[in-house]
């Protein structure tokens, strides 16, 4: 008697996209850091930091929210924490590497919402 293969559900990385876009966007407010115009990347690091924890919930992977949170509440342009030098620098890189991390090792159903 021959069994059909049962279809594993399809899995997806619903993060990868908008958690590489922050990574960019977070090295590129390195070139920005004395300028009026990292106050616009610390807009877009804030935002894409919450649609990459909104995402990582939604799918299933609550704890991966965290680091997202801390991300956006440190780079958050409404109330800025006054960091700055070197330390600032290797936050940023931090950063990157935490939302590459994500985008890479979050992984979700094709049908969860």
């Amino acid at each position: 008697m021959s069994r059909m293969p049962t279809a594993t559900p399809a899995r997806t990385r619903p993060v990868f996209v908008p958690a590489l876009l922050g990574a960019v966007v977070v090295m590129s407010g390195l070139f920005f850091l004395d300028l009026d115009a990292y106050t616009i990347a610390r807009y877009a690091v804030s935002i894409l930091a919450l649609i990459v924890a909104v995402l990582v919930v939604q799918h299933g992977s609550p704890a991966w929210a965290v680091p997202m949170v801390v991300v956006a509440v440190l780079w958050n342009p409404v109330y800025p924490f006054a960091f700055s030098g070197l330390p600032w620098a290797a936050g940023h890189i931090v950063a990157a590497a935490t939302f590459i991390a994500t985008a890479l090792l979050v992984r979700g159903s094709a049908d969860a919402r």
